[in-house]
């Protein structure tokens, strides 16, 4: 995960970025982020600002993306509020797409619902690309998480994560295990991931679940490509055209989910929506109530469908909390959550250890649910007890 960040502010109708345009198919429409000095970038916008919120709001008639940021503000009324957005990719690395059929996630992966707490498989985490770094990865750290509740891992790789380059160590292509790898929840991240997918399909194991892109309404240091909803909906027509009996698709995973890029892609994918089975949703924000919103406003624009939380995490800028605080975040928000009966997973970020914290935020309001060395901290150990699972280890904060 990395504390650097880009913002988009204007992207004219009918354009996207992409800083990799050799990898994009798109790349007629796209406009480079690399194109852009820091001037540019932030002008405009305040210190405070940036940090307030980086959501985004989309002209209907136009079909144009702007970023918009307010420091004041939680809840569905400011999605996401206080962040410098987290996503997965490193510097030193690029994208690899080919993809590998050896991951076959499974929903349960050895846990069930500890005390009746919680729904089998409600808990889960996110690995980012510094994962592979932490001493104790890969078995210890995943095994700390099982011993938690964890029941499923989402990535950034369509691909098993020693496949994928964004993961590399500096010795090499990440380790991973069988039992982690059953774990996972393959992305396609973005449009140029979507012929490897396809062919996963087709292969010997196709997944359970197929997530179909990530944040594509937001470019995050232009690793992945904003795409608009048409584009989007364009591109992933050969994965609805492809037969896939035995994989659920997700819906794009929206740094704001409730914004107009949903129901536009929507409008323009003849149809997909009736083979999406869930709908995916990015929430970072340290107030209870002001996630429960943005929650519950997804489930009134898409009333039939399941929701799926593949990234949560109260650490932004504005986060004050600790980790007795995050505990308390944890112990307030699962239940709530449980209750609506709608949403079947949540996947916090991160189960690895980040040192700094990710997005930025203050130390103190570091979300990291496993130590370096792989072992739980008090905050994995809140997450598990929340849905009636003991680790019977001393946690570490």
């Amino acid at each position: 995960m990395l504390s650097l960040f880009y913002l988009v502010l204007l992207i004219t109708a009918g354009s996207n970025a992409a800083p990799c345009p050799d990898a994009n198919p798109n790349t007629e429409e796209k406009v480079s982020l690399e194109n852009l000095g820091p001037a540019q970038i932030l002008q405009g916008f305040s210190s405070a600002s940036v940090a307030g919120q980086a959501s985004q709001t989309a002209s209907a008639a136009s079909g144009s993306i702007t970023g918009g940021a307010s420091s004041s503000g939680l809840g569905s009324s400011a999605p996401n509020s206080g962040l410098v957005l987290p996503l997965p990719y490193s510097n030193s690395s690029s994208t690899s797409s080919g993809a590998s059929t050896g991951s076959s996630a499974s929903t349960s992966n050895g846990a069930s619902s500890g005390g009746g707490k919680c729904p089998a498989g409600f808990l889960n985490t996110v690995f980012n690309t510094v994962a592979p770094e932490n001493s104790g990865w890969p078995s210890k750290t995943w095994a700390s998480l099982v011993a938690n509740g964890v029941s499923n891992w989402i990535g950034f790789s369509l691909e098993t994560l020693d496949q994928q380059k964004t993961y590399n160590t500096g010795g090499g292509a990440a380790q991973v295990t069988p039992v982690l790898n059953e774990g996972q929840i393959n992305v396609v991240m973005d449009p140029t991931y979507t012929d490897a997918a396809v062919r996963m399909l087709s292969g010997p194991n196709p997944p359970p679940y197929l997530e179909l892109f990530n944040e594509p309404d937001f470019s995050f240091e232009g690793f992945t490509p904003l795409t608009d909803p048409a584009p989007a909906a364009s591109n992933l027509q050969k994965l609805f055209a492809a037969p896939h009996p035995n994989t659920k698709y997700i819906s794009p995973a929206l740094m704001d989910a409730n914004g107009p890029w949903l129901p536009q892609f929507n409008a323009s994918c003849n149809g997909c929506f009736d083979q999406i089975d869930i709908i995916a949703m990015h929430v970072y924000n340290p107030d209870p109530s002001g996630v429960m919103g943005q929650i519950t406003q997804l489930h009134s624009t898409w009333p039939t469908k399941r929701i799926w939380i593949t990234e949560l995490s109260p650490a932004t800028t504005g986060c004050s909390m600790d980790a007795s605080g995050i505990a308390g975040y944890i112990n307030t928000l699962i239940p709530q959550i449980i209750a609506l009966g709608y949403v079947d997973k949540i996947f916090w970020n991160s189960g690895e250890n980040d040192t700094p914290a990710i997005n930025n935020a203050p130390s103190s309001c570091n979300p990291s649910l496993t130590n370096a060395d792989g072992s739980a901290t008090s905050i994995l150990n809140a997450y598990g007890a929340a849905c009636g699972f003991t680790s019977g280890g001393t946690a570490t904060s």
